[in-house]
């Protein structure tokens, strides 16, 4: 199932999406999310198994061309919560790409899960995801070591 607004088009991850969505994270340098000898098929299949959704971000104009991703992981039945990540090809960040992303991905969480609770979680040092989730009213909760955990109640 598709999710769509104005500007970005979510369309499930599949298979065939291996070797972009592989791509996708070779970019980012500080962050290698791959196992020793992963292929890119290997990688989409177990990023796949550990997400309860997981999409490819388009842009509505140009639905050919994967920009990025985006995933609900870790639902929590019981507290009605839910973990929201992303991520974008270099050329298509600080456009607003992923705030409207988001945006759609919160309310398919409302919708879909009956979520009470979005969780996001970064490295401190990542600014600019900070400063994106609390645009779209997140409050920090933790901080951890590295890592922060930010939420918002739906």
């Amino acid at each position: 199932m598709d999710l769509k607004n104005d500007t970005i088009l979510l369309h499930p991850l599949t298979e065939k999406d291996a070797a972009v969505y592989y791509q996708l994270y070779c970019e980012r340098a500080d962050e290698q999310p791959f196992l020793p000898d992963e292929t890119p098929w290997a990688f989409t299949t177990r990023i796949l198994n550990l997400c309860n959704c997981l999409f490819t971000i388009r842009l509505r104009d140009r639905p050919e061309i994967i920009i990025g991703d985006c995933a609900l992981h870790d639902w929590n039945q019981k507290n009605k919560e839910i973990e929201i990540g992303g991520s974008l090809f270099k050329a298509y960040q600080g456009k607003g790409y992923m705030q409207s992303t988001f945006t759609l991905l919160m309310e398919y969480a409302g919708k879909h899960y009956q979520a009470k609770k979005i969780i996001g979680k970064t490295q401190a040092d990542n600014n600019h995801a900070i400063r994106l989730v609390e645009k779209l009213g997140f409050q920090k909760e933790k901080e951890e070591g590295n890592v922060v955990m930010l939420s918002k109640a739906l």
